[in-house]
């Protein structure tokens, strides 16, 4: 794909305002996050409460997602996308209040990180389907390529105003950003208008409101990718909500552990952002199929050497990998979805993905949170490595035609 093509869908101006918005909702966002799992982390030192943090801003995602769903399939997303941001403001409103009354403790922290998760779990399935609705059906795969590439260079920009938060002990403004950027987001989709409608429902709706035939609509060759990422997310994903922990461990003279927890961040949405300009460059040249394969092994293989290393900044450069690796096993998976499901059930598909995107890591940072006070951390992702290995051999078994072929 060459540069023209890759950004062709920025012709399309509502895309173009909504991939800047959404942007600094998300730099918002991720400084925020950065900054609370540090706060979490010193008000505790304990691997369980970053993994019962992760539980709460993510897990809920679990529940909500499959109602997501069905209301992006049914409703206006963009109406809904645009009431979902004033929502989205509450939550560091109130952490905003409470950081300039010195009243910021871990029960508020966590209290706020169920609040996300909920609304996140209605949010982020209807973004997703909204990015399809924004852009011809032929400019969807470089549309969601786009979006990823400014996702991750958000979420590389957010942990840097994070790690400066944490280092000055300053974290109202920080808190006073993220209720600016959804509100700025909210009057851009304000502006916007969707290229698709989505359709009332009908019987043929109805009955594919029952989820477990959803799941059954699926070519066989969907179901797996979906496995291989919910295994990647259980595996692997975890790494990045217990960070604060893992840079505790890390050698580096005159680098406090706070400055090696940003360093860190920063590098994991560097690499993120490099696996989604790849993968925008990769998709038209290989099968979906290939690139699953080969960013799964490179996830193998980042994980292993990020787990290898006690210096912070090859260690650094590992996770870099692990990141980049990881987005763009879920990037393609998206792609796949986006483009290979009839559109009156992409919504419910897209959420059953955001369950595993949100969810299945939450699940994984509490496991491995827990048995971390008594098995190392390096052991405990260690142990997830044959899984995720077995399942790249099996993916790799698979006809990259069956993608396109119809199933009898």
């Amino acid at each position: 794909m060459t540069i023209r093509e890759t950004l062709r869908p920025l012709s399309n101006t509502g895309f173009a305002w909504y991939l800047v918005g959404n942007t600094g909702s998300i730099v918002g966002t991720w400084a925020q996050r950065v900054a609370l799992l540090w706060i979490a982390w010193e008000l505790t030192q304990s691997t369980t409460v970053l993994g019962l943090l992760a539980m709460a801003d993510l897990l809920p995602s679990v529940a909500i997602a499959p109602l997501a769903g069905t209301i992006a399939d049914r409703y206006d997303r963009l109406s809904l996308a645009k009431m979902l941001q004033w929502v989205s403001v509450l939550p560091p409103m109130l952490l905003l209040g409470l950081s300039l009354s010195g009243q910021l403790g871990i029960e508020w922290i966590v209290a706020v990180a169920v609040a996300t998760g909920v609304i996140n779990g209605f949010d982020h399935p209807i973004r997703m389907v909204l990015v399809g609705s924004l852009v011809e059906r032929a400019r969807v795969g470089g549309a969601v390529a786009l979006n990823s590439m400014t996702f991750n260079l958000a979420r590389m920009i957010g942990p840097v105003f994070g790690g400066l938060a944490i280092a000055e002990k300053l974290f109202w403004p920080l808190f006073l950003f993220n209720c600016l950027s959804y509100i700025g987001f909210a009057t851009i989709l304000a502006r916007l208008k969707s290229s698709t409608v989505p359709q009332k429902a009908t019987e043929h709706m109805v009955a594919t409101g029952n989820w477990s035939a959803v799941f059954c609509s699926l070519k066989s060759v969907q179901k797996y990718l979906l496995v291989y990422f919910l295994l990647i997310a259980l595996c692997f994903r975890p790494v990045f909500e217990l960070l604060p922990a893992l840079a505790e461990k890390l050698n580096v003279y005159g680098v406090t552990a706070a400055d090696g927890f940003s360093i860190l961040t920063f590098f994991q949405g560097f690499g993120a952002t490099i696996g989604a300009i790849s993968v925008s460059f990769l998709l038209p040249r290989f099968s979906p199929l290939y690139l699953i394969v080969a960013s799964g092994g490179g996830a193998l293989v980042g994980m292993t050497l990020f787990l290898s290393f006690d210096g912070l900044y090859m260690a650094a450069i590992c996770l870099a990998m692990l990141s980049g690796a990881i987005l763009a096993n879920g990037i393609v998976t998206q792609v796949v979805l986006q483009t290979g499901v009839p559109d009156h059930v992409r919504g419910r598909v897209l959420s059953l993905y955001t369950m595993i995107f949100r969810g299945i890591p939450a699940l994984g940072a509490l496991f491995i949170g827990i048995l971390a006070d008594a098995v190392s951390l390096h052991v405990l992702f260690l142990a997830g490595c044959p899984l995720v290995l077995a399942m790249t051999f099996v993916i790799a078994r698979l006809n990259p035609q069956s993608l396109t072929e119809r199933e009898v």
